[in-house]
Parts: C-alpha cells; sequence; structure tokens
C-alpha cells in the first residue's frame, strides 16, 4: 500500500505544480499603495449590519504594462492607508497562488489519507472475515474432538 500510496502523492504533487505553474502564468499580480483606510463598499451603509461578502475598498495607485492607475479596489481586510496590497492588474483582488510548501503539504495529507484509507479497508476487510469464518471454524474442532474422543473398535 505504501509504493500505491506514494505513487498518488507523486501523481498529486505533480497536479497541483502544474496548477500553481498555470495560475502565475495566466494571474498578472502588481502591488498597489492604498491612498487613504479602507471603508465598507458602497452597496453596504456604515451603520447598517454588515453582510458577510461585503467588502471594505480604498483607493489605491499601483503601476500597470500601460501606465499608472488610481481607483478603488476591494481589499479582504480594513487596511491604513500607505499599506501595499496585491491586486490583479485590473485592480480586482485576487487570491494568492499556493507556494511549493502548501503543495507538498496538501501532497503528504493526501497520500497518507489514501494509506489510511487503505490499511482501514484491509483491516476492516479481515475483521469481517474472521467474525464469519470463527463460528463455522470452531464448529469444525468441536467435530473433531469429538470423533478423537470415541474409542477405537476392536477387530472382530
Amino acid at each position: 500500500m505504501i509504493p500505491v500510496a506514494a505513487a498518488f502523492g507523486t501523481a498529486t504533487h505533480t497536479r497541483l505544480e502544474q496548477q500553481a505553474q498555470a495560475l502565475r502564468g495566466a494571474v498578472y499580480h502588481v502591488p498597489a499603495v492604498l491612498l487613504e483606510d479602507t471603508y465598507l463598499a458602497p452597496d453596504s451603509p456604515e451603520y447598517a449590519i454588515r453582510p458577510a461578502d461585503a467588502q471594505n475598498t480604498a483607493r489605491a495607485r499601483w503601476a500597470t504594462p500601460d501606465g499608472e492607475r488610481t481607483g478603488a479596489v476591494p481589499t479582504d481586510a480594513p487596511a491604513k492607508a500607505c499599506q501595499t496590497i496585491t491586486i490583479g492588474v485590473d485592480g480586482n483582488l485576487t487570491d494568492p497562488i499556493p507556494d511549493s510548501r502548501e503543495s507538498i503539504a496538501l501532497t503528504v495529507t493526501a497520500a497518507c489519507g489514501l494509506w489510511a484509507l487503505a490499511a482501514g479497508a484491509v483491516l476492516l476487510s479481515t475483521a469481517l472475515a474472521r467474525r464469519l469464518f470463527t463460528p463455522n471454524r470452531l464448529r469444525r474442532w468441536e467435530q473433531e474432538w469429538t470423533q478423537f474422543d470415541i474409542p477405537p473398535r476392536e477387530p472382530r
């Protein structure tokens, strides 16, 4: 089971690294400097109960290949002016791309999980077989001991 789990882990790691590489190529991250403290998104008033999906917003400045841009950008947490955040070149908040350590941790977890699942299946099937076959085995032993206790017949 260990070689199978190791092969599964290797395949998982390769797939995760390819996905991360594709994300790195598709998303262009730029640092943006906040020009003001964050405030609640315009569609949710400050005095109302804030919905879970409401974002903080702040004006920021960032560089693009076409030049410098300034605009309102979403932030995932309250932030102060002059703080640097990472956004996409279009001004939208982007999720961080998983690094190699995260891929390795996920790979090890997946491989160990597969091994534990396979080991559990083997142990469960062994316990089930033992439970099913033990009464039959004990009954046969009882029959053999009964035959063993019968004295031999004398020849006539």
